[in-house]
């Protein structure tokens, strides 16, 4: 720490200790020293842990604080704008999503009661809303929400003028040139972004510390020109532009970074004569690691029960893997493996109908690698084909379901057979289970019995690999006897039951549900057939799994 952070991180634990000797009368010292410690760190990656948990702390004791002092909303208020905000910049948008209008809630009573304080930071609240839900897809609300922040940041601009509302106006502007673009609204875009760019000119708009989001709205003012076809309108402000980066090269050199990051983000370069050329952008290395760095997160999230913040950060790795080069070997990969992450998370989050034509075009980049690769995109493709399979299942569309299920286990039987691993064999036992039930759907019940018996034989010929393999053995084995008991072949249904019984061991989410319904109809068809024994003991586990 520096000297400065330990004298700050010294005051939030002396504020803890006045806490804990005096109670609520000391929540006030805490929120501030909180409010004070997470300031400077705000936006450091290296340091997120920390910030994280001191923002919930802050949050936690302005809430607790406002409970007995109502005056205190404001703190509260500004705790839940600075963590929204700063779980947004790291990309949990699902995450920072309620915070925010939790946030804009209270600044909007605030605001009510005294606009010239709270009017601003309501504004700011707005437009933090529209950035999340930006990031989380909801294009359309987010431009209602920046379209409401212009409104309040002009009002202000009329009521108390001065530069810096009219440089507040241009930036709010310029957010909904943005968001207009984004969701397709090109015409408008460009009408907002023009009078952004018109706004920060008269402002002086370049000279001071507002240049990066002058230079930002001239090239998104580019970008909307271009949607367009409005060429000729868009010369004289790339020509600005140039000129920009010439005096900011023999001016001011610091910024020059800057200003090149922003052109290359919209498709300029500035050529060797200083002339702005249009160029796909380069990705950087930063791009690729953000890429997989959101790829990472929209697994844990998964993982930790939050589908939608999963399907958040896999649609932000997506917008960025759209952007890399299409001459880039890596790129066609990268993209079909993003998307069948999105494909999987949208199901996971109840959306199946919106995963179809993601996973669809998973499914169309790895044929096309798989003709140009070979053998290494085999075991990718047929992933994708049984993900894809699974979401047409749940839509009703069997036929085609059946169809890409199948499709992708005669590919995972090839890639068995080449290399031979458990990896690769479990993954085909996995596969041939997900047939079974297609057929199942279809009514094509000896197949589905087949493909069910195949499944089953392919687990038990695997070593135990864990609570996954001993996840996938139990659901195999439950289909099995399923499958024997539609059939009327009622022998081997107990001792399935049994074995199945005695392996259920499953973290929460595993399909656990699905499995207790498998073992109530199982329970009621042993009792029935002379069983009621191995009927109890499907039951007493169905019970376990429900509860």
């Amino acid at each position: 720490m520096t000297v400065r952070e330990q004298q700050l991180w010294a005051a939030v634990v002396a504020a803890r200790q006045q806490v804990r000797q005096s109670g609520d009368a000391a929540l006030p010292a805490l929120v501030e020293a909180l409010h004070w410690w997470c300031g400077p760190l705000l936006g450091n990656r290296a340091r997120a842990d920390e910030v994280d948990a001191a923002l919930a702390e802050c949050v936690s004791a302005a809430r607790q604080l406002v409970g007995v002092r109502p005056e205190y909303l404001p703190a509260l208020a500004a705790a839940l704008y600075r963590q929204s905000l700063a779980l947004g910049h790291r990309g949990e948008r699902a995450r920072a999503l309620p915070l925010a209008r939790e946030a804009l809630t209270h600044y909007r009573e605030l605001a009510d009661d005294d606009l010239r304080v709270f009017g601003p930071p309501t504004a700011a609240a707005l437009e933090n809303l529209a950035n999340q839900l930006a990031g989380t897809g909801a294009r359309t609300e987010a431009v209602d929400t920046v379209r409401e922040a212009v409104a309040l940041r002009r009002r202000l601009a009329t009521r108390h003028p001065g530069r810096q509302q009219d440089l507040e106006l241009a930036s709010a502007l310029a957010d909904l040139g943005i968001a207009l673009g984004e969701a397709g609204r090109h015409q408008e875009a460009v009408d907002v972004a023009q009078e952004a760019v018109a706004g920060y000119r008269a402002a002086g708009g370049g000279r001071g510390p507002d240049r990066v989001a002058y230079w930002v709205a001239l090239a998104s003012l580019v970008q909307e020109l271009e949607h367009t076809g409005r060429h000729h309108e868009r010369e004289p402000v790339l020509e600005e532009l140039a000129d920009t980066h010439r005096r900011a090269v023999r001016h001011n050199p610091e910024l020059v970074a800057e200003l090149d990051a922003t052109l290359r983000e919209r498709g300029y370069r500035v050529g060797p004569d200083g002339r702005l050329r249009r160029e796909a952008p380069e990705p950087s290395r930063e791009q690729w690691m953000r890429i997989a760095e959101l790829t990472k997160r929209g697994h844990a999230l998964a993982n930790r029960g939050d589908p939608a913040g999963a399907v958040t950060a896999f649609q932000q790795a997506l917008a960025l893997a759209r952007q890399l080069p299409a001459a880039d070997a890596r790129t066609r990969p990268t993209l079909a493996a993003v998307l069948h992450d999105l494909g999987l998370a949208l199901g996971w989050d109840g959306r199946p109908a919106e995963a179809i034509g993601v996973l669809e075009e998973s499914v169309r980049l790895h044929r096309a690698e798989l003709a140009q690769r070979g053998a290494p995109v085999a075991p990718l493709l047929a992933e994708s084909l049984d993900t894809l399979g699974n979401r047409l299942s749940v839509l009703g569309r069997h036929r085609a379901a059946l169809a890409a299920t199948r499709e992708a286990v005669e590919l995972q039987e090839q890639v068995a057979e080449r290399t031979g691993g458990e990896r690769e064999n479990r993954e085909l036992a996995r596969m041939l289970n997900n047939l079974s039930i297609r057929y199942a759907d279809r009514k094509r019940h000896r197949a589905s019995r087949d493909a069910s018996r195949r499944s089953v034989a392919r687990y038990r010929s695997l070593p135990f690999a864990g609570p996954e393999h001993l996840t996938g053995l139990v659901h195999a084995l439950t289909n099995l006897a399923l499958r024997e008991a539609r059939l009327r072949n009622t022998e081997p249904v107990a001792p399935l039951v049994r074995e199945a019984v005695k392996l259920i061991h499953l973290p929460r989410g595993h399909q656990r549900a699905q499995l207790a319904e498998s073992l109530h109809w199982l329970a009621w068809y042993l009792r029935r057939h002379g069983d009621p024994a191995t009927a109890d003991i499907a039951k007493m586990a169905e019970a376990r799994l429900r509860y």
